[in-house]
């Protein structure tokens, strides 16, 4: 066995983005389900609009990988 990686073990940026802005979707809406004070709004509007950051990053990423 060789210790240098595969070329297949390489995970692409566009990857990496989209579980970035799927990681982040997931905390907006369980913060937003929490139903608690204005921070936790605030808290989730945050993540929402960083998940969206991230999956125009991803989008970006995979149309210059072609």
């Amino acid at each position: 066995m060789s210790p240098e990686p595969e070329e297949s073990a390489t995970i692409s940026p566009a990857v990496r983005w989209g579980l970035g802005a799927v990681l982040f979707g997931l905390l907006a809406v369980s913060i937003a389900a929490a139903k608690g004070e204005w921070w936790t709004i605030a808290g989730a509007i945050v993540c929402g609009a960083t998940a969206f950051v991230f999956a125009a990053r991803a989008i970006l990423a995979a149309r210059q990988s072609r």
